[in-house]
This record gives C-alpha cells, sequence and structure tokens, in this order.
C-alpha cells in the first residue's frame, strides 16, 4: 500500500482540567481533527479544535459603547465533552476556560469579560501588525461562531478550523459605503496567522486607507494569533476589496466584508422624506480557494426588492450558468459580477442554480438587500453560499438566543439538497423536515442531479442539530432578522481541497521574438507546481495531451512523478521538467494532468498544467532510443479501472504486463508491434487484490525495459 493512503495517526491530547486553567495560551498544542464528528469518516468540516477569529471593524472605532455593543462567540460541542480556552494577546489578561458537555452550546460574550473602556474587541488598525486576534483551543472537536453586535449594524460569522486553513485565497467584500461626508465607511478584510514567523503577501484590488495603490502587494511577517486588517480609501465612491488576494508561507485565515454599508451600493429608502441609507456591518470567514465549488444553491432571502447574489472567479475564462443559462460573458481571474435575485427574474421560482464550467471553480456569497419599507426586517449581511460538491449529513449550528435584538420569528435556515434525499428523511433536533417545504431548482446540475431547497424557521436560539441518513448530504445557510439589524452565515459545512495544487503564475515561454528579431533564451519548458493546502501532497501519476504537435514528438516529465518527485509540502513550490523525444522543430503546446491526494482525503484529484515548448526552449534530449519511452497509467492508485499509456518513437514490438508482489503476471495488456506515437489501453482491475503492483514494458528491439508502480486500492 502506498503509504500515503494509510489512515493518519490521531495523536490523543489528554489532560487534567487543573493542569489546563493553569497553563497559558501559548504553549497549549491540540492536535489537528479532521473528521467530522457524526458525519462521513475523513471529511473535512467546520468542526475542529483550533480556530483564529477576527472580528473586523464594525463602523467607526468606539462609536459604541451601549449595551447593544458586543462580540460573543458560540461555542458548540460535537458528540463530546470538550475543554475550551479562549485569549487574546491584545488582551493577555483574557484566558478564558470554558468546560463544554456533550452536545452543549455556550455563548461566551468577549467584550463583556474584559471591561475595556472605549475599547471593542475587533481590528481597528490599518496595514500594521494587529494583536487583537481570538483563539480559541478546544480538546475534543467543536463548532464555533462568531457574532458582532452594535446598535443598528451586525454580521455573525462561521469560524473556520484549521485543518481548513490554508496558504491561498481570493477576498469577497463590497464596495464601500456613499453616504457622505465623515461617516464614509470602508469595504474591508484581514488575514491572521497559527504560526510565528508566517510570511503573507497581500494584493489589494483597491487603493487603500493608507494610500497602498491597488495590485501593489504589500508583506507583512505574522507571528502565531497576530493579523492585519486592510480598508479601502473610504472617500472615493465604489472601491471594493472583492478579488483581493492573499498568498502565504504557512497556513493563514482570512475574514472578508464591510466596516458599515448598505447593499445595493448607493440605495437609500424614504423615511419621513429624508432618503436615508439602511447600513449594516458585513463580515464571513473567505474559505481557501482550494475548496471553492463548481456547483450551487440556495434561495431568495424575502426581500421586495430582491437580493443580490455576487459571483467571483479564480481563473480566467471562467463560463457562469444560471439556471442553466449561460450569464454574460466569462469572468477573468479575480474578478466578480452581481446578480439581483428576485421573482421577477425567476419566474415563479425563488431557487435560483450556479454553476461553472468543469475546470474553473467560483465562490458565490448572497447579500441581503437592504430595508426598504419592511418593518422589522433588518438591514444588509453577507452570508457565504456553500456548494454543492461541498454537502455533508451531520450539521451543529447555532441561532441567536438575543430575543432584545433579534425577532425569534425571523430567523431561518436554507437547506439544499438532492431530491432523492428528503425522501430519506432530513431532521432537525430529531424531529423530520416535511417535503412540502422544499421547492424543486429549475434545472438539472453537478452532472444530471435534482436538487431542492427550503427555507424553515428556527425561532429556538441556541445549539441545533440537523442529519440525515443520507450520504449524498446537504447544504446549510443560516440568517436572521431584527429591528434595524440583521446577521447571515454559512451554518456548517465540508471543505474537502478540490483544488490542492495549482501552477504559479508565471510567464509563458511563448514563441514572440525578442528585440532585433532575435528568440531570447528560454529556460527548459517545465511546470511550477505550488501546494496551496494545509498538508502535505502526494503525487500519484500524471499523462500529457497536446493540443498542438504536429510532428508527434513525444514529450514526458523528466522524472517519474510518484517515486523521483514524490511529494509537496504545504505552501511549497516544485518545478517538473518536461523532457522530449527529438529536437523540436516547432511549437509544442498542450497540458500535464497530475493526479495527487494528501493523507487527510484520500480521493485523488486531478489538475492541468498547460506548457509550450519551443525550437529555442526545448528540453536537453539525450542520445538513445530508450528515451522515446514514456510508460505510465493514470489514474494511481486504481479503483476499478486504469488507462494505461505507453509513447514510441518509432515502431516496434512491445510487450506490457502487470505482474503482482509475487512476480506472477496477472494480466498482459499488449504484445504485438506498435507504430510510433502515443497509444492507451484500458485496464479493468476488477478481481484484483488490494496491494501494489507492477508494471511492464518491454521493447526489445530498443533496447528498453520500464517499470512503474502501480497501486490497487478497494
Amino acid at each position: 500500500m502506498h503509504p500515503s493512503t494509510r489512515p493518519p495517526i490521531r495523536r490523543i491530547f489528554v489532560a487534567l482540567i487543573i493542569a489546563i486553567c493553569s497553563l497559558s495560551f501559548a504553549p497549549l498544542r491540540l492536535y489537528s481533527q479532521v473528521c467530522g464528528g457524526y458525519g462521513i469518516p475523513g471529511t473535512v468540516t467546520n468542526l475542529g479544535t483550533e480556530f483564529l477569529l477576527c472580528f473586523i471593524e464594525n463602523e467607526a472605532p468606539g462609536s459604541d459603547q451601549t449595551g447593544n455593543a458586543y462580540q460573543d462567540i458560540y461555542l458548540a460541542s460535537a458528540g463530546d465533552t470538550s475543554t475550551v480556552v479562549i485569549s487574546c494577546k491584545a488582551f493577555p489578561k483574557l484566558h478564558k476556560v470554558i468546560f463544554l458537555q456533550k452536545n452543549e452550546a455556550i455563548v461566551y460574550r468577549i467584550s463583556d469579560d474584559l471591561n475595556v473602556s472605549g475599547r471593542d474587541v475587533q481590528l481597528e488598525t490599518d496595514e500594521i501588525v494587529d494583536k487583537t486576534i481570538i483563539s480559541v483551543l478546544a480538546t475534543t472537536p467543536i463548532a464555533c461562531y462568531g457574532l458582532n453586535n452594535k446598535q443598528f449594524t451586525a454580521d455573525a460569522f462561521l469560524a473556520l478550523p484549521r485543518s481548513v486553513a490554508s496558504t491561498e485565497y481570493c477576498v469577497m467584500a463590497y464596495y464601500n459605503s456613499l453616504q457622505g461626508g465623515p461617516e464614509n465607511m470602508s469595504s474591508e478584510f484581514a488575514v491572521a496567522a497559527f504560526e510565528d514567523s508566517t510570511q503573507v503577501t497581500i494584493t489589494p484590488s483597491a487603493l487603500t486607507k493608507n494610500g497602498n495603490d491597488a495590485s501593489k502587494p504589500l508583506t507583512f511577517i505574522l507571528n502565531a494569533g497576530e493579523g492585519v486588517q486592510i480598508q479601502a480609501f473610504p472617500d472615493t465612491p465604489l472601491l471594493d476589496m472583492t478579488g483581493s488576494t492573499v498568498e502565504s508561507s504557512k497556513p493563514v485565515v482570512v475574514f472578508g466584508g464591510s466596516e458599515r454599508t448598505e447593499i445595493p451600493s448607493g440605495y437609500s429608502y424614504n423615511e419621513s422624506g429624508n432618503g436615508r441609507m439602511s447600513r449594516d456591518h458585513l463580515c464571513e470567514e473567505i474559505p481557501p480557494t482550494s475548496a471553492w465549488g463548481f456547483s450551487f444553491v440556495t434561495k431568495n432571502f424575502g426581500r421586495d426588492h430582491g437580493d443580490i447574489m455576487r459571483v467571483l472567479a479564480w481563473k480566467n475564462n471562467t463560463i457562469v450558468k444560471i439556471n442553466g443559462k449561460v450569464w454574460g460573458a466569462p469572468l477573468m481571474k479575480n474578478t466578480s459580477r452581481d446578480y439581483v435575485f428576485d421573482f421577477s427574474n425567476l419566474a415563479d421560482s425563488n431557487v435560483i442554480s450556479v454553476e461553472s464550467d468543469s475546470e474553473h471553480t467560483i465562490l458565490v456569497g448572497m447579500f441581503a438587500h437592504s430595508a426598504v419599507d419592511q418593518p422589522g426586517t433588518g438591514d444588509p449581511f453577507l452570508a457565504i453560499v456553500p456548494s454543492v460538491n461541498q454537502t455533508f449529513n451531520d450539521y451543529t449550528y447555532f441561532i441567536t438566543k438575543d430575543t432584545i435584538n433579534y425577532d425569534p420569528t425571523k430567523q431561518f435556515l436554507i437547506v439544499c439538497a438532492e431530491q432523492s434525499v428528503i425522501l430519506n428523511k432530513i431532521s432537525i433536533d430529531g424531529s423530520p423536515l416535511p417535503a412540502i417545504a422544499f421547492t424543486p431548482v429549475p434545472v438539472t446540475q453537478n452532472g444530471g442531479k435534482h436538487y431542492v431547497a427550503a427555507t424553515i424557521n428556527q425561532p429556538v436560539g441556541g445549539l441545533h442539530r440537523i442529519t440525515t441518513g443520507d450520504p449524498a448530504g446537504f447544504t446549510i445557510l443560516a440568517y436572521g432578522w431584527g429591528n434595524v439589524v440583521s446577521y447571515g452565515y454559512t451554518a456548517g459545512g465540508i471543505y474537502k481541497p478540490i483544488n490542492g495544487i495549482m501552477p504559479k503564475n508565471q510567464p509563458d515561454p511563448g514563441i514572440v521574438p525578442g528585440p532585433g528579431g532575435s528568440t531570447p533564451e528560454l529556460p527548459p519548458p517545465g511546470i511550477t507546481v505550488r501546494n496551496i493546502i494545509m498538508e502535505k501532497v502526494y503525487f500519484d501519476s500524471a499523462r500529457i495531451r497536446y493540443d498542438q504537435n504536429p510532428h508527434n514528438i513525444s514529450v514526458r516529465l523528466k522524472k517519474d512523478i510518484s517515486s523521483d518527485i514524490g511529494t509537496i509540502e504545504s505552501a511549497q513550490e516544485k518545478t517538473l521538467e518536461l523532457t522530449t523525444s527529438e529536437s523540436v522543430q516547432d511549437v509544442i503546446k498542450g497540458t500535464v494532468r497530475i493526479w495527487y491526494h494528501s493523507r487527510m482525503w484520500t480521493d485523488m484529484y486531478p489538475v492541468d498544467f498547460p506548457f509550450t515548448i519551443t525550437p529555442q526552449a526545448q528540453a536537453d534530449v539525450k542520445s538513445g532510443a530508450g528515451q522515446a519511452i514514456v510508460l505510465e497509467n493514470y489514474p494511481n492508485p486504481v479503483s476499478g479501472r486504469t488507462t494505461v499509456h505507453f509513447s514510441l518513437s518509432q515502431r516496434a514490438s512491445v510487450s506490457v504486463k502487470i505482474f503482482d508482489a509475487l512476480g506472477r503476471m496477472v494480466y498482459c495488456v499488449v504484445q504485438s508491434a506498435v507504430n510510433s506515437g502515443d497509444h492507451e489501453y484500458p485496464v479493468n482491475t476488477k478481481g484484483f487484490t488490494t496491494g501494489e503492483y507492477t508494471l511492464e514494458l518491454l521493447a526489445p528491439e530498443l533496447g528498453v525495459i520500464e517499470h512503474r508502480k502501480m497501486i490497487v486500492i478497494e
């Protein structure tokens, strides 16, 4: 068995209550949780043991010190007792120890505990390292949420654990407020680090409050429990930090939103003829780009003038469909587009399907429309829409217990699932949801699946659990209204890395001559692979396809990807060089498809890396016909079926066979004369026992023998 496919050995944290209470925050280290509690084993969910919370700035610093100003943390144990330690470097005396019983939820109000006059427990600086980051450590997996409330302005967020954190992010936020005068307020986001000496490079999408130009990178060195907030220049209309990027040397968390703004930008309502703006704070923790999705289902929040859906792209030429129809021109990298989501443009349905093409993941956010003339329906908020590529079957989530600022009859949960799932019963706190509550999505998506969605009223505050026995699972999103406040957030989720490795942005070698008609000297062709998830990635196999190859010259990696290259550490980059079977006379273009996995998730994921080889930039070509052979199978490890691929520079007699660990031949792929070029043969491994096999290619006329390892799994 490939060593990377073995189940991870989980370290067990055991500590006496007295010892935990006496420990300072710094030396307390807990195991990394990668299992979602009750749900599907081995998945990465919002349950975890280590969190960082950024309460990004809500309105102006110290603007509201009334009893309506507070920062809450909701903590919910997930099937076991847990000891939780909450601390903050900006407030050394803060060292709160909370004991959670099995399936218990507790609300901890940080601001009440600190009693710091004139200072909120939120980020109030800009572009400098700030220690006002809340750290949460638990001895067993918990769910964690934050609520930043002030009079007339609030929002909530789901906190994501360290096991979800990554090194590559693209921010979703919203426009500056257009209130005008001294009350201009900024689009904003923040970054926080889990480890010392974390280098963070931030490329803002707009002019910053401190005058840093858009697209000009900012670099910070953060230690554990430190962060930095970036805000847009407040006096310039329509500045928006959406599309800002974050790259780091070690895993970080990112929060995006707005200090306080109206939605849509510039919207005002006529209250006694004064044309006031109904504004609110926006905040959500942003999932890493590795965990974005391709397919989404959501519902309108019910505003008379409709709500705003924002789609953010991670790569160039991302095609987006809404309810099965292409939506405008393709989106470019780190750009977004808004869609006004109401009954008038969705016919009779208030549910919506959003999909990108199969090669480009997207992030979808829902912004509640500013209050119109509906009393008691609150102000705007931001909620990240969970992807139906990331469904789960068991969530623990919270609804606010604040019945003074929030109306219990206006607290809701949106549930989206495949139509077949509701037949197997979805239950909240043990009570089945009625099938009649679900509305069908008007088109099929995610490979032809039929989805349904429902809005469920949740009048009882505190901890809730929603489950199904169907492994297909579902997604959830929560929101709630008060008189002039509101909140919305992803209530729970699964965050399996869909994009774990990616090509580093690098100039295409190209074929354009330099000054004077000469062609510049170019490096050997290759692809640079970057690991953007938290843990080590294992390469399994690679396959090369050609878009342009007029002479059918074979191209391969110079080293075997699974054995010689092997692994790539978190945040590491590695260049994989290409070689050709003979000299290149014309341009060759194509892609290298690499399959990879990690210990956390054993499903293999492919990613395509484009390459261009020119006569001036070809790889070293060694003499000897043996260099013409390429042998591989994909995917590898194999579950059920695989494809054996090899290339020849000239016609030859070839045999390709599969041998077991004892050296016995178990399968003959081909044994005949084969023409030059690329060849593929499908192999059905049904009946093979789990274990390691050897793929052997013999070409006696060419003096070649090649072997590759092949792993068969269930």
